[in-house]
């Protein structure tokens, strides 16, 4: 207490930073299992992104990130090509603009944000008018949450306020989430249930294990590994991490979150390990995956 500016308690809301990535991904479960969207194989049918590289993509690629899009986003700076903006400064009316003409490149997995945000805003697509309800399905009904979840949404950046889509949810949709410490670990314990019941949510979440792919930043060896949980698994695949580094043949799924918001899950022991934090200067090995590999707190 007194620590910080303000005290941390259990209405604090954190941002979930990637790990919103995720949470879109398990929203994604419920659109397919709720019938708005057909398969994790659906092809990207989306008059938004029709003269762009997704249209025609089954939707797998997104969410596996091997979608070919590397030329057309800064990994570092999250600007789409053309744009000296921030992608979430702009609506996706203007980033389809953009995207132009754009083909697929490559089935290399290639890490971004700005790939997850259109996969957000293609469920609010799908889902129409609907929507909100699907939200209310996912953070109401299954999970429970005991406080407000907010989301963050694109800035409206349309040239012409009287074009049809102009800001409406499909065009501004994100995965940057505000949710507090006790609703976070809700939301992996939802996971984990469907995942054990072999729910129509938890046979996606396997589906996705299925389909995952190599994961290029598996370095267990390289200076300060540690700090940094995407250093430890073999595959990737939904939005998730999978297949993790001395825990071979085990169903551990997790998700990862700048500055340490972090979900790592066994989902045949049941445990679970759910951080939030400030920064990210601090031993994830430690209190994270020697937890779940040994079923032991730290010393």
């Amino acid at each position: 207490s007194g620590r910080f500016d303000r005290d941390i308690d259990d209405k604090t809301l954190f941002f979930t930073h990637s790990t919103g990535k995720s949470i879109i991904s398990y929203i994604v479960g419920h659109a397919i299992c709720e019938g708005y969207i057909s398969s994790v194989n659906e092809p990207i049918n989306w008059p938004l992104m029709n003269k762009t590289l997704y249209d025609g993509q089954p939707l797998i690629n997104l969410l596996n990130m091997n979608a070919g899009d590397k030329h057309t986003v800064n990994p570092s700076s999250s600007r789409v090509m053309g744009s000296n903006k921030h992608h979430r400064d702009m609506d996706h009316i203007s980033i389809a603009e953009l995207l132009n003409g754009t083909k697929r490149e490559s089935n290399k997995l290639f890490y971004n944000n700005v790939l997850t945000d259109i996969i957000a805003s293609y469920v609010a697509y799908r889902a129409g008018d609907d929507y909100s309800k699907l939200l209310k399905i996912v953070f109401q009904d299954k999970i429970k949450i005991e406080n407000e979840v907010h989301f963050e949404l694109h800035k409206k950046t349309s040239s012409n306020s009287k074009k049809p889509l102009y800001g409406k949810l499909q065009t501004r949709a994100s995965y940057s989430f505000l949710i507090t410490r006790g609703d976070l670990l809700r939301v992996a314990i939802s996971m984990m249930r469907d995942y054990q019941q072999q729910t129509c949510v938890g046979n996606y979440l396997r589906e996705l294990q299925k389909q995952a792919i190599s994961w290029p930043k598996y370095r267990t060896n390289i200076k300060n590994a540690s700090l940094y949980m995407h250093n430890y698994p073999k595959k990737y695949g939904g939005q998730f991490y999978f297949d993790f580094h001395k825990m071979d043949g085990r169903n551990i799924i997790a998700t990862e979150g700048l500055n340490g918001q972090n979900i790592l899950i066994d989902l045949d022991k049941s445990r679970i390990v759910v951080t939030q934090s400030a920064v990210s200067a601090w031993d994830k090995r430690t209190f994270m995956l020697n937890v779940i590999r040994d079923g032991k707190l730290p010393k």
